[in-house]
């Protein structure tokens, strides 16, 4: 019991002396979180793959998303497109695995309504085998680093226990391709999570 007093006096001291808004928070904030994101745009990868053709329109299906807060106006985010990975080795016959991660600034944090810019960092692997008519089968692999962001706003409930985000996000990317040449890919989603 007396280890919790210093914590108990601390937590109770802040509300005391704190503002509403700074009270809301003290108790109860939350250090991470979990949810999912979807979306829709537009990007332009080039494989070099034999016979991919690859697709300008784009959905971001379901994704698991993780925030890790660092404060108030700061959190590590990391985003894996479980859905579109797993829709993209069904469909293709190729192997895809993609992620990426944000550090996530909430300027106007902490609030009910906050907008945030969100610089990233990611990096995708596939993974493209096929059969020549002389039966030997080849295998091309390719990988790509990304430059994401995210750039939206974040409609928080009391606490921020419950938020939902609309964001753009552009990227940038340089695609290893199976031809070994370095070929930049570009886009631009919307996304909502």
């Amino acid at each position: 019991m007396r280890p919790c007093l210093p914590l108990v006096l601390s937590v109770l001291g802040l509300l005391v002396g704190a503002t509403p808004a700074e009270a809301q928070y003290a108790v109860g904030h939350r250090s991470f979180g979990a949810g999912t994101a979807l979306g829709v745009g537009v990007a332009k990868l080039d494989l070099d793959f034999t016979d991919v053709d690859n697709s300008e329109f784009a959905f971001l299906l379901p994704t698991i998303e993780f925030k890790l807060f660092l404060g108030d106006q700061l959190s590590l985010d990391a985003s894996i497109p479980v859905s579109n990975i797993a829709a993209s080795n069904a469909l293709h016959d190729y192997f895809l695995a993609t992620g990426e991660v944000y550090l996530n600034f909430h300027p106007s944090a902490p609030s009910a309504v906050e907008f945030f810019v969100a610089p990233g960092l990611g990096f995708s692997v596939a993974s493209h085998e096929y059969t020549l008519p002389t039966g030997r089968k080849v295998t091309e692999d390719a990988w790509a680093f990304h430059v994401p962001a995210r750039l939206g706003v974040e409609l928080n409930s009391e606490r921020r226990s419950f938020s939902v985000f609309l964001a753009a996000r552009p990227f940038f990317n340089l695609i290893h391709g199976a031809s070994g040449a370095i070929n930049p890919g570009a886009g631009c989603c919307s996304s909502s999570g």
